[in-house]
């Protein structure tokens, strides 16, 4: 079985424990000084509450999910697999 078949909850939600802070960051840098001034106040304000955090916890998941799938040889696709 496949890395998404065994993996998939905390695969995803590790991607978006990475994903969400990176974007809020963006929004509270490239928005400062535009129009969006207050919303890039507000993503500002949820990274520095939430972000650094998050970015840890969802590596660590990432390496978990990572470590468990390799240790179960879920990374690696025998030829039967792709053959059918």
């Amino acid at each position: 079985m496949g890395l998404l078949e065994n993996h998939r909850v905390p695969l995803i939600t590790s991607l978006w424990m990475i994903g969400l802070p990176l974007a809020f960051a963006f929004v509270a840098s490239a928005g400062a000084g535009t129009a969006l001034a207050g919303l890039a106040s507000f993503a500002g304000t949820v990274w520095s509450i939430f972000g650094g955090a998050s970015l840890m916890m969802g590596t660590a998941l990432l390496l978990w999910v990572l470590w468990r799938a390799w240790r179960a040889g879920d990374l690696s696709a025998s030829s039967k697999e792709l053959n059918g």
